[in-house]
């Protein structure tokens, strides 16, 4: 009985968290899908720190309807973009925001 309760409690806040913010493995599936339809190269902010690139452009994508409409959104600026390699941070999931947001963040190379 405890074991079914438990399974419960957990299912209902796992599915209340999915419903307003991009969880970890949501975050997984978009990055999976941007690198089959993106030019661009997916870097972190570590790793542009330390190939000492410059940053080129940082914009916010919002959607009020889903993370696969994000991914979608996401994918249509970047595919416009002749920018290298670009880093994307999803919004908090502690956040009480009804929205799925990333800010992208587009690099290009060191300039000698």
């Amino acid at each position: 009985m405890k074991n079914i309760l438990w399974i419960m409690l957990f299912g209902a806040s796992a599915a209340f968290a999915s419903n307003d913010v991009v969880v970890d493995s949501t975050a997984e599936k978009i990055s999976e899908e941007l690198a089959a339809e993106v030019k661009s190269q997916r870097i972190t902010l570590d790793q542009a720190k330390e190939m000492d690139l410059n940053r080129a452009e940082t914009y916010e994508v919002v959607s009020t309807v889903s993370a696969d409409n994000l991914e979608l959104q996401i994918a249509e600026k970047l595919k416009e973009s002749i920018m290298p390699y670009y880093s994307i941070e999803y919004n908090d999931p502690t956040s009480d925001n009804e929205s799925y947001v990333a800010t992208v963040t587009e690099y290009f190379g060191k300039v000698e």
